[in-house]
């Protein structure tokens, strides 16, 4: 419980990471290097994109000056109304704007050039280049004609007057452009051959005609491949749809940015232009819609009174000649004159009432009320008629842009129809009401009409009938002259119209900016990634490693000191004291042996047990060398070959193992018949002897006692090689028998579960003097926990400074 607080509790040590890092420098290096050179790659050869930009002035309320009095048709400044800058955002960036800049620019036909970026054809790392006014061809494609699009058609220019084209694609389209959509399918379409520039090329899928332009220069296309393919106008309106932005420059200006992304920086510049052209022309052609009806309104009124004009006048025109009659006398002009201005009133009154009707009609064959005329453009003067017409226009005027948006789900949107319909409801009522007034103001006037005809006849008939004709031709006259002087005002009116926005700023070529590849951005990415991979991939593997790596995992995981640490075997062999006696390797077993005196408190003989958590951990070659170091003092020594299951001590000596341990347990052997000179001087080895079926009950019985007691007898240091004790527990009865008891830890290949858990049960079992032996030791400069010794160890040995260092991190 208490290792495990530790290593939760335990303080990060930024030391010992760095140094794990720079162990690593040549992955950094060369991860860094490989990262830089795939930005240097894409910066070099990926398709640059560029982004230009223009801005508009949305104007809140824009009427028309010449309008602006209330004398003069003071219904045209419905034409102007309040704009919701929200919505004209969206309408800027609909398909159907986008669209209609498209096909203005004449995007069907894309012109590419095509540049390999190795020495082989075969490999697909090739970059692209849209040459759009550059091309050196023009093509001249048959809108009523279906094309594929999409597919590529190469064309090879083989002189100033002939061309030879190729083309092939899987999976193409046949689109037709007058419906502006894809008709049928094909599942590849293959054609070519050499023809002449102005040659129409003609076929059931395809009909356009090649133009060679005057700025063609072969040196410039000499290592490039020329291709062109038609749009798919409807993907291409979606593409420009996704690249552009629009937006306000504050949430309360109505100032608004319109931006663009693309592969060309003149294509991006005129779309920009003709786009903002376009919304333009869209917004002042609906501001003269009205201005239009108003005029073909007047336009079949004045039709209609001109045959009647003509016939009375002519008829005044004969009665004068053939009655030699020029004027009338005085009460006749007196009465012709008051006869005129009730004919006067009585023709506007029905000019009024015939707006009535066009209304009443409009309302039951239009739904759209965009291009309803205005009442005071008809001289209706009516304040809440036009009122409620004004408030109509403007709810019509919304409900139009959310349609337009494709937002006819929108909840807002039908909220405007019940406004609308209830605004329909209110007018016709008030012209019900208007209609009623004119037909009572239409019977007096009548009344007194009939009065003054009374009159007039007393008058002498030749009179009393040119009174009449005049009178006929002078209404007729005036309902001309009325209808004609509001034809040209709305005539006017529609001149003077301007679009309620302004663009302040046109896209220009020049401020067209590069905005990818960012160079400076890519290689800082690709330098951090450098260094970010292999930090992250080295850290995951450290955190993820539950295997032995240094010192720190056993400090961790355990309180039992080290006794020390044996290097990697780079040599040839087992018996290292032996047969290497003045490597490092050397010195790291002569520093154990320094570092179990501390553990031997002051006596010469004692009995050293080396066992393991699994076997391969290194504890048979330990024993070996540890017991060949002892030998080397001069002091009697004896190698027993404990691990009875697996018995392979003897190889390394080169010795038999024909008899052993397990013949003295089984009474077939005494200790002189089985002990083995090892060629090593005061080094014998007892090896284990043939494989018994129990040897955890021949440990357990008192002949092992007898014989740890016999060899005591003889030799001053007796070394056992047991048996792992995380596979068997013959080790646990061997404890009983050791002054000392090292636990074998292999570097970079003991399992920490595995070291914490054996090295707990040996706790557990009350066994004393435990200390742990690091194997296998990889010495790597900057190897933190190794690398002070790594010096040491290639300058020379010294039991004192092992000694020195034993020391110290025992105190730590």
């Amino acid at each position: 419980m208490k290792a495990s607080e530790e290593i939760f509790h335990q303080k990060t040590d930024y030391k010992e990471i760095l140094l794990k890092l720079f162990r690593h420098k040549y992955y950094f290096v060369v991860t860094l290097i490989f990262a830089l050179a795939l930005a240097y790659l894409f910066n070099k050869y990926s398709e640059p994109k560029y982004a230009n930009r223009t801005s508009l002035l949305i104007s809140e309320e824009q009427n028309n000056s010449f309008f602006s009095s209330d004398e003069v048709m003071q219904g045209f400044d419905l034409f102007g109304g309040i704009q919701s800058v929200e919505n004209e955002l969206a309408i800027l960036k609909s398909f159907s704007v986008i669209n209609e800049a498209i096909q203005e620019l004449n995007l069907e036909v894309c012109y590419v050039s095509e540049e390999s970026l190795l020495p082989v054809d075969f490999l697909p790392f090739n970059s692209y280049h849209d040459l759009y006014d550059n091309s050196p061809i023009h093509v001249i494609l048959d809108q009523t004609h279906i094309q594929p699009v999409n597919a590529r058609i190469y064309i090879d220019i083989l002189n100033d007057s002939s061309f030879r084209l190729s083309c092939f694609s899987e999976e193409v389209y046949m689109y037709d452009y007058i419906s502006n959509s894809p008709v049928d399918y094909l599942d590849s379409i293959s054609f070519g051959g050499v023809y002449n520039f102005g040659e129409t090329i003609t076929d059931k899928n395809y009909n356009f005609v090649v133009h060679l332009n005057e700025n063609f220069n072969r040196n410039l296309y000499k290592d490039k491949k020329l291709f062109f393919y038609f749009n798919n106008l409807f993907q291409l309106t979606n593409n420009y749809q996704a690249n552009m932005g629009v937006s306000t420059t504050t949430t309360t200006s109505s100032v608004v940015i319109i931006s663009l992304v693309g592969n060309h920086p003149k294509k991006i510049t005129d779309f920009l232009n003709v786009l903002t052209n376009v919304y333009l022309e869209r917004n002042l052609a609906k501001k003269n819609k009205i201005a239009y009806n108003t005029v073909k309104f007047i336009d079949s009124q004045i039709a209609d009174i001109a045959d009647s004009l003509m016939f009375a006048e002519n008829k005044l025109q004969n009665f004068r000649t053939s009655h030699q009659v020029m004027d009338l006398s005085f009460q006749g002009q007196q009465l012709y004159e008051k006869m005129g201005s009730l004919e006067s009133e009585r023709a506007i009154i029905i000019i009024n009432q015939k707006y009535y009707d066009y209304i009443k009609e409009y309302f039951e064959e239009n739904r759209d009320v965009s291009d309803l005329i205005a009442p005071s453009s008809m001289e209706v003067q009516d304040p809440v008629l036009n009122q409620l017409i004004g408030e109509m226009l403007d709810l019509n005027n919304q409900r139009m842009k959310y349609l337009e948006l494709n937002n006819s789900k929108n909840l807002f949107l039908k909220d405007l129809e019940i406004q609308i319909n209830n605004l329909k409801n209110t007018i016709l009522e008030n012209i019900k009401y208007n209609y009623n007034k004119a037909t009572i103001s239409l019977e007096d006037i009548d009344s007194r009409m009939a009065k003054l005809n009374g009159q007039i006849t007393r008058l002498p008939r030749t009179e009393r009938e040119m009174i009449g004709m005049e009178r006929q031709f002078k209404l007729n006259d005036a309902i001309y002259t009325y209808l004609l002087q509001k034809r040209a005002e709305a005539q006017i009116a529609r001149a003077s119209n301007a679009p309620d926005y302004e663009i302040i700023d046109k896209a220009i070529y020049f401020r067209a900016g590069i905005i990818s590849p960012k160079t400076t951005m890519n290689y800082t990415i690709a330098a951090l990634l450098g260094l970010l991979i292999p930090f992250i991939i080295i850290i995951t593997k450290d955190f993820l490693n539950n295997k032995i790596t240094d010192i720190k995992d056993i400090e961790l995981i355990s309180s039992a000191p080290i006794i020390g640490q044996v290097l990697h075997n780079k040599l040839k062999g087992t018996a290292i004291i032996k047969d290497f006696p003045k490597s490092p390797l050397a010195d790291s077993f002569r520093a154990i042996r320094t570092n179990v005196k501390f553990f031997a408190k002051g006596r010469d003989k004692m009995v050293i047990l080396i066992t393991s958590s699994i076997s391969g951990e290194g504890k048979s070659f330990n024993s070996v060398n540890i017991a060949s170091v002892y030998a080397l003092l001069g002091k009697k020594t004896v190698l027993l070959g404990f691990d009875l299951r697996r018995p392979a001590l003897y190889k390394d000596f080169k010795l038999k193992n024909e008899k052993g341990i397990t013949s003295y347990l089984i009474n077939n052997a005494e200790i002189k018949d089985i002990v083995q000179p090892t060629g090593i001087e005061n080094l014998d080895l007892i090896s284990a002897g043939p494989i018994p079926p129990n040897p955890v009950e021949l440990i357990a019985s008192s002949r092992t006692n007898d014989f740890f007691e016999d060899l005591k007898k003889k030799y001053d240091y007796i070394i056992i090689d047991s048996s792992p004790v995380g596979a068997v527990t013959d080790s646990f009865l061997l404890f009983n028998y050791s002054d000392i008891n090292i636990f074998t830890v292999r570097h970079n290949y003991s399992y920490k579960e595995a070291v914490k858990a054996n090295l707990k049960n040996i706790e557990l079992k009350g066994i004393k003097n435990v200390s742990i032996l690091i194997n296998d030791v990889k010495m790597k400069k900057n190897d933190y926990g190794y690398a002070y010794q790594s010096n040491y160890y290639n300058n020379g040995s010294s039991d004192g400074k092992l000694k020195k260092v034993f020391r110290s991190r025992k105190k730590a």
